[in-house]
């Protein structure tokens, strides 16, 4: 196995992730969606639930159809959504369309199929990411995820 250097050094990331978001809203190009916020309780446990509001929607859909020629968002990535650099294989990005504050994307520097499974170095950056910063962390794998 190829083993990788991180290149994130110490606990950064969170300062980073601050930077790039107060200069992405800056410059305009992160764009949160509006979204409304529901708490919901079932079987004794509290959840949180962002649902988009009806203007956030339609601002979506907005978005997105203009963007839509672009089969790939990330590359080349846009340099004002950048976070850090977090290995050779992978690099950090905010999500310009973000639901919640300081959503952070892991994105290889290469394309990949959102279809295709994880691997090592897939881990092993948010395992770089995770020692660096208190996070939730899903994957979203294609078009049935929601992708």
């Amino acid at each position: 196995m190829d083993t990788m250097k991180p290149m994130l050094e110490g606990r950064v990331l969170g300062s980073a992730l601050q930077r790039a978001t107060q200069h992405a809203l800056a410059c305009g190009a992160l764009q949160p969606i509006e979204s409304e916020l529901h708490v919901i309780e079932e079987g004794g446990v509290r959840f949180l639930v962002r649902q988009l509001s009806p203007l956030g929607r339609l601002r979506l859909d907005r978005r997105r159809a203009r963007g839509a020629a672009a089969s790939n968002p990330f590359l080349p990535f846009d340099p004002h959504l950048f976070v850090a650099d977090i290995s050779r294989t992978h690099v950090a990005l905010l999500n310009k369309f973000a639901l919640i504050p300081h959503h952070m994307l892991i994105v290889t520097r290469r394309f990949e199929a959102q279809e295709a499974l994880l691997c090592d170095a897939d881990f092993e950056a948010l395992c770089v990411c995770l020692a660096r910063a208190d996070a939730l962390t899903f994957y979203n794998g294609g078009a049935v995820a929601g992708a």
